[in-house]
Parts: structure tokens; C-alpha cells; sequence
């Protein structure tokens, strides 16, 4: 008896929770379960997760906008934890390293086993709940500050979903390149959040009149950029916004596609159009060095100030979406195995 009870609370130990889904759908088709812990090959070491970043792509993989290659499907793409175990062939990373990752999906989980090749130590200071808030949301806005538009002194640029996770660091890594930054978000209440994130401006992005104060704000001539991940419901609005010679950036399209792009219209006023992606900029390891130096950097100088992190536990991860898609979130999201 005691032989057996034995082998169970090892099996129990050996087992990890897990968030999978069988088809794709709605919420509520991301189901909790427990399924055994694997080791580590050639390569390879196998993280004890301590945070998981949710980003909206997240949904478009459980909801069906991306297709999944094979069912059940392991959401999430990015994570940090701890290392506990590391395959052969490993000379970089060491069991008890504190580590990170970004774009290897599957990261709905208490522990899992990843490609050293995307994976990042963290520097000391940063704890995993503040690495998984700002991994692909600051790598992100650094790449729309930093290369899409290399923001300096003097820009005036609108952010829209300004109180989101990466609008939240991109309103305050563009102000601290000296930029004028003009904020929308969906709800009164999240206004004050945009301001305190140091907007000089924010308008709700259903209220049609901000195009007019835009617009008075910038003497007539239009903001230099748009930094625009929600899509269908802003995109066509923007264009009335960006000066000639401007540029808007369609980096994400939480509220769909835009249905109809006026080329023509893009063309008569010489705006430049960017769809950019971190896969397209992130091409080899020493730019993901070069990513982490300064998305890291940014937060231990304090450009990101106190980070707003709202905390799901990984079981309750069709929650967490849910309250995403309905915009209830504000800030980063995690969830915490």
C-alpha cells in the first residue's frame, strides 16, 4: 500500500498543468489539465514557468483568425521562469538560470521544455512577472520606436489602445524620446490611465470630434506618425490625422482587419504605410540581444515607471481572454501557473 502511494505522489509530481484546446472557438474551449513533464534534448532545457504573457494573438490562434497546425493546441508564446533541467549540448544556460522567451509557442503552462535559441537570460532586479509583461509588448515597442519610426524630439504621435499592454509602453518610450503623444482609449475610465502613463493627450477612440481637436492640437498639419494595433475600427479615422509625409503603422488588429484601405488617398498625401512584425525585425540572435539590452534597459531606467500587470492564474486562462477581447484589461497581462 504504501509502495503505491508512493509511486502516485510521484506520478502527481511529475505531472504539469497544462491549457489545451481540442477545436477552436470561443473562450471557452481552452480546458486545464495536468499531462507529464518531458525531458530536455539535444539543445533544449525545460523551464519551471513562474509568468506567461498574454498578448491578442494568443486569440486569433484559439479563435480561428490563425490556423493551428494539429489539435489539442497549446496557446501562448511567451514566458519566464526558471531553468530546471538542461539537455546536452547546452554551454549557455544552467539549471537555476532565470530566463525568458518570446514567439515559441505553447507557453500555457506550468513547465516546458524550449529551443535555447530564442532564450534570453534576465537580467538581476527583474522579477518573472515584470520580464513576461514586457517581452513581446516592450520588444515591440521598441521596434516601433526605435526602427519603424525612430521617434525624436519634437514628433507628435497618436497611440491608439493607449491604456493597453503595448500601447501602455509605447505612450511612455515615445515620451521619453521626446515625442508629443496623443492617446485614445475606449473607455472614461481608462483615461486617467493614459495620462498617467504620460499622454500629453487622450480622446476616446469612438468619439469622432478628437479628429478635429487633433488636428487643432497640431495647428492643422496632422500628427507625424500612428502607432495603430487595433485595426478595423481606427485605420480609416487615422488617415484624417497623419500629416503629409506621414507614416501610420498597423502593427496589430484587435478589432479585425481594416475593410477597405484607400491607396489612393495614401498616395495623394504621400503617407507611408508599414505593417510591421517582430519576426521580420528579430532575425538572428545578436538582434534578439540587442532587443532584450534595450527593452530591459528601458525598464530598469525607468522609462516604463511602475509597470501595470493584471494577474490571471493559467487555470483560469479563458477568463483572461475573455476579459481581453471585451477590452476590460488595462496594462500587461500574465498568467501565473
Amino acid at each position: 500500500m504504501l509502495t503505491d502511494m508512493s509511486g502516485l505522489i510521484t506520478e502527481i509530481a511529475n505531472k504539469s498543468g497544462i491549457v489545451k484546446i481540442y477545436k477552436q472557438g470561443a473562450p471557452s474551449v481552452l480546458g486545464y489539465e495536468r499531462e507529464t513533464i518531458t525531458e530536455p534534448g539535444p539543445g533544449e532545457v525545460r523551464v519551471r514557468q513562474e509568468a506567461i504573457g498574454l498578448n491578442f494573438v494568443d486569440t486569433y490562434y484559439r479563435d480561428g483568425k490563425f490556423p493551428v497546425k494539429s489539435f489539442p493546441y497549446t496557446p501562448g508564446v511567451e514566458a519566464a521562469g526558471v531553468i530546471e533541467a538542461v539537455g546536452p549540448w547546452v554551454t549557455e544556460f544552467n539549471v537555476g538560470d532565470h530566463v525568458g522567451y518570446h514567439f515559441i509557442t505553447g507557453a500555457y503552462a506550468e513547465s516546458r521544455v524550449v529551443s535555447t535559441q530564442q532564450l534570453i537570460h534576465i537580467p538581476a532586479g527583474i522579477t518573472s512577472d515584470e520580464a513576461a509583461a514586457i517581452l513581446v509588448k516592450g520588444f515591440t515597442a521598441r521596434m516601433l520606436v526605435k526602427a519603424v519610426h525612430p521617434v525624436k524630439p519634437g514628433d507628435v504621435v497618436l497611440v491608439h489602445a493607449a491604456a493597453g499592454g503595448v500601447g501602455t509602453l509605447l505612450t511612455k518610450w515615445a515620451k521619453a524620446l521626446g515625442a508629443t503623444v496623443i492617446g485614445t482609449t475606449g473607455s472614461e475610465e481608462k483615461k486617467e490611465v493614459v495620462l498617467a502613463n504620460g499622454a500629453d493627450y487622450v480622446f476616446l477612440a469612438e468619439c469622432r470630434e478628437f479628429v478635429h481637436s487633433v488636428l487643432e492640437i497640431t495647428n492643422g498639419q496632422g500628427v507625424d506618425v500612428v502607432f495603430d494595433g487595433v485595426g478595423k475600427d481606427t485605420f480609416t479615422h487615422s488617415l484624417d490625422l497623419i500629416r503629409k509625409g506621414g507614416k501610420i503603422v498597423l502593427y496589430g488588429s484587435s478589432s479585425g482587419q481594416p475593410e477597405h484601405i484607400d491607396h489612393g488617398l495614401l498616395r495623394e498625401r504621400s503617407i507611408i504605410m508599414a505593417t510591421p512584425t517582430l519576426s521580420a525585425y528579430i532575425t538572428d540572435r545578436e538582434v534578439l540581444e540587442e532587443y532584450a539590452a534595450d527593452t530591459f534597459g528601458a525598464f530598469q531606467n525607468g522609462i516604463f515607471e511602475k509597470l501595470a500587470i493584471t494577474r490571471y492564474p493559467l487555470s483560469k486562462a479563458n477568463q483572461a481572454q475573455a476579459d481581453l477581447e471585451a477590452r476590460k484589461t488595462t496594462g500587461s497581462v500574465i498568467l501565473v501557473p
